[in-house]
């Protein structure tokens, strides 16, 4: 019983020293923390990566921790956040990336016990193409299978001209789509991987090969 009661104590410690570390108003120290909690998946931090995520959202040159505390919440399956999140995608980046992570991280963490889809529907409209991908990304990483039509949604709406530019040089919709096929019918799955083949096959070839892992690629 003393040994439980002592992890106990030791497990609180600990995250209180990670709160700490958070509200330190330091962004390589908040940074390095969200980094870690991140990896070890620890939950219950909600308050306190809000509220980081808020200082470190005053800095606009520091897009990095702001992008590594929003996949901090994603992994941490912080979903009361989720209205700050769609809050904050509202605004203007010139760090682009920030798009993705806040559309991952919506989608993955409105996704953590049933399928939704409305926030992706939501944005096939919105010509932002990292937007799209991070919220595809969200489904890739919560590997939610998606049905025929639904594929067909976004497959069509991935080859439009918008969500196809400089897709060599940024995470494009279509390369996040294609890269979980292999949880798709074997029809869509096809039809799918022939596209990428003739859009370039040098470039999805790596991605395509993959796919016979049966396995999402890590993101988070």
């Amino acid at each position: 019983m003393n040994s439980e009661k002592n992890a106990a104590i030791r497990s609180e410690v600990f995250k209180q020293e990670l709160v700490s570390s958070l509200l330190s108003k330091k962004v390589s120290t908040i940074k390095k923390v969200a980094k870690r909690i991140r990896r070890q998946r620890i939950e219950g931090l909600d308050q306190a990566l809000a509220e980081a995520l808020d200082f470190v959202m005053t800095k606009p040159r520091s897009w990095e921790a702001q992008h590594e505390l929003i996949l901090t919440i994603a992994a941490t399956d912080c979903t009361s956040l989720i209205p700050y999140l769609e809050e904050l995608v509202q605004g203007n980046y010139s760090a682009t990336v920030l798009y993705r992570s806040l559309a991952l991280a919506i989608v993955y963490l409105q996704n953590k016990d049933r399928k939704e889809l409305s926030y992706v529907y939501s944005i096939l409209e919105s010509g932002n193409q990292n937007l799209f991908a991070g919220a595809l990304l969200g489904l890739n990483q919560r590997e939610v299978v998606l049905s025929h039509e639904e594929v067909q949604d976004f497959y069509c709406t991935a080859k439009r001209e918008v969500y196809l530019e400089n897709f060599r040089q940024v995470i494009s919709p279509i390369q996040v789509l294609v890269s979980m096929a292999y949880l798709f019918e074997d029809k869509d799955r096809q039809e799918l991987i022939s596209y990428c083949q003739e859009l370039n096959s040098a470039f999805f070839s790596s991605i395509i090969t993959n796919l016979n892992k049966n396995k999402k690629i890590p993101y988070l």
